[in-house]
């Protein structure tokens, strides 16, 4: 992954418009308080000036807004249409590339992306330069960032404009849809009468939703001191990885940058507001050691079945500067009902790469016996997997080629930033146990449109491993032909996959049951708005289990174009029952026989 601004193209008016909301509370910096008391103050005075030049602006506003044929439509897209989107409204492009373009799309019942794609292939094609159909819609990877105003008068419906011959959603514009209009009443410091286009699917609820990241401190007095002394820089923290037990949502904070006191922190499950401070885990003192016995730099953790918190520590700082290693990669494993280290392993030397980094781990149990855990650990830079025995307190380190990424799918394209990333080996999921008493592990390169896997029984040993290379396979079929990424991915226990498309703001789904191919994938969750770059996802281990997932515009915030006065990081949950119900993913689900006329080029 190169985060240098070698492969960068952002569009330079990429901060105008999206969906913001204000905090407004005590948690907000000082210097956001200042900046919104000003804007305030120039809103109020505006009657105070000279009234022409005030009024001439907004009749001309009234007179273009009157006159809809001058409503321009964006092209067709290049995009894959094996997926297709529940629809949006219209909106003004913050990015205009001449090759990347947004298509449109129609909201149909059936989630099922064979459904949309034998509907697209005639009328479509896969060809950019075909006349745009009538409907003015747009999904994919342009900027569609739109904020709602609504009085708070009239919080109970939805007044979404759109432009002549545009579709309607229902889930949209119907009053009763789940999470439809939820955001008016935050009580957390949100401005009231702003309502974000957070929809994102049927099932799907926000949690929490933060502009920037701030931290429980011990004092005010603490608080300034970081903030004078640089070790607190709020814009800096970015949550990436996720995991929830009982009462507490943990969350991590990688150091791309400087400004990041805390790495891991937890925010309370049913928090009153959906911007809480985040708390250090489990204390400060973790966070700062400077002789790597604290915590340096965690990228994803995992809560498994026996109460314990196992946290993957790259060891890395500043990875979007000059990426040093201030530690060895680490595991520290918690017991979650005392918050005590259960036990520290630090990775061999031989099993650490020049600019390997380590980002994230899945657990695997067997029968309850939590003595006899094994966890593997995906090394993204330098392609490899690290199988960690807890018995044996030993690791050992595989090799093999599907883990490294593939050179066709390392051009992405996001809401205008282009920009090149050779990421391996990323996502890891466990399937559960199968009638042999064994697993599968899945898995998949970042840079990759393809799905990987191989049994759990040939990582007993290294010998073992290296000896049945032949036994890693490809699983069915490509997932898409264009902009395919995907980042995590989790396994419920019916065996049904989630995994988080980044560069479709989308959230798919899979019963690892029926063969990987792009018929068989479901679409749980989709916007291009509240949903850029989903990055991590979790199912938890409740009775009734929901996926949880969490979205955070990683390359914004890497190449500079994250705006701090927008909603930039939001996590969501889903039941997982709702979520795939009347999918293709339902296990229940009957899939159609394949039309013999579809066209796989297309």
């Amino acid at each position: 992954m190169n985060y240098t601004s070698d492969h960068l193209y952002a569009s330079p008016d990429y901060n105008s418009g999206d969906d913001s909301s204000t905090i407004g509370d005590d948690s907000s910096p000082m210097y956001q308080r200042d900046v919104r008391s000003r804007r305030r103050l120039q809103q109020y005075d505006l009657p105070r000036r000279n009234h022409m030049k005030s009024t001439l602006p907004w009749l001309l506003s009234i007179s273009l807004l009157s006159v809809p044929k001058f409503a321009v439509h964006m092209g067709p897209s290049i995009l894959s249409r094996e997926l297709q989107a529940p629809a949006l409204p219209l909106t003004p492009s913050i990015s205009t590339l001449s090759k990347f373009s947004s298509h449109p799309i129609n909201h149909r019942g059936s989630t099922s992306i064979y459904d949309e794609h034998a509907a697209k292939c005639d009328s479509y094609g896969n060809s950019a330069g075909r006349e745009t159909a009538s409907k003015g819609d747009l999904y994919g990877s342009t900027p569609q960032l739109t904020r709602h105003h609504v009085s708070t008068s009239n919080l109970g419906r939805s007044d979404l404009s759109r432009h002549p011959g545009s579709a309607i959603d229902i889930f949209r514009t119907d009053p009763h849809s789940v999470n439809q209009l939820d955001f008016h009443d935050f009580g957390d410091g949100f401005e009231p009468g702003y309502i974000s286009d957070d929809y994102v699917g049927p099932a799907m609820e926000l949690m929490y939703a933060w502009t920037m990241i701030d931290i429980e401190f011990d004092s005010i007095e603490a608080r300034d001191l970081a903030i004078f002394e640089g070790d607190y820089i709020a814009e800096n923290n970015l949550p990436l990885g996720l995991d929830v037990w009982r009462d507490k949502v943990f969350i991590t904070l990688p150091k791309w940058k400087t400004g990041i006191p805390v790495t891991l922190a937890t925010v309370p499950r049913h928090s009153k507001k959906r911007n809480p401070k985040l708390k250090p885990y489990p204390s400060w003192q973790w966070h700062r050691s400077e002789n790597c016995e604290g915590l340096t730099s965690v990228f994803r953790v995992q809560v498994d079945e026996c109460d314990r918190l196992w946290v993957l520590d790259s060891g890395k700082t500043e990875l979007a500067i000059r990426s040093k290693q201030l530690c060895p990669p680490a595991i520290f494993i918690f017991d979650l009902r005392t918050d005590n280290l259960i036990r520290k392993y630090t990775l061999p030397d031989e099993q650490i790469k020049q600019d390997s980094l380590y980002i994230n781990i899945a657990v695997d149990i067997r029968n309850h016996d939590c003595s006899s855990a094994v966890a593997y650990l995906s090394d993204v830079w330098r392609y490899g997997i690290v199988v960690y025995d807890f018995f044996k307190d030993t690791t050992f380190r595989v090799e093999h080629p599907f883990f490294y990424p593939d050179p066709l799918a390392s051009r992405y394209e996001l809401h205008g930033i282009k920009f090149l990333w050779t990421d391996g080996i990323f996502g890891i999921a466990l399937s559960p146990v199968d009638i042999r008493d064994d697993r599968t592990l899945f898995f998949h390169p970042m840079s990759s449109f393809r799905e990987f896997a191989v049994s759990t029984s040939i990582f007993r040993d290294k010998r073992t491993a290296d000896r049945n290379a032949e036994e890693f396979v490809p699983v069915g079929r490509p997932r898409a032909k264009d902009y395919g990424h995907s980042s995590g991915s989790a396994i419920d226990r019916n065996g049904v996959m989630f995994f988080n498309m980044v560069t479709r703001d989308s959230v798919w789904c899979w019963d690892t049951r029926k063969e990987y191919i792009p018929q068989n994938l479901g679409v749980i969750g989709t916007s291009n708005v509240s949903l850029i770059f989903p990055n991590d996802i979790k199912v938890d281990h409740e009775p009734e289990q929901s996926v949880w997932l969490i979205s955070n515009r990683l390359p914004m915030y890497l190449y500079g174009t994250l705006n701090s006065g927008n909603i930039n990081y939001r996590i969501f949950k889903a039941s997982v029952k709702e979520a795939i119900r009347d999918t293709v993913c339902d296990p229940n689900y009957v899939v159609p026989d394949s039309d013999p006329g579809l066209d796989d080029n297309c």
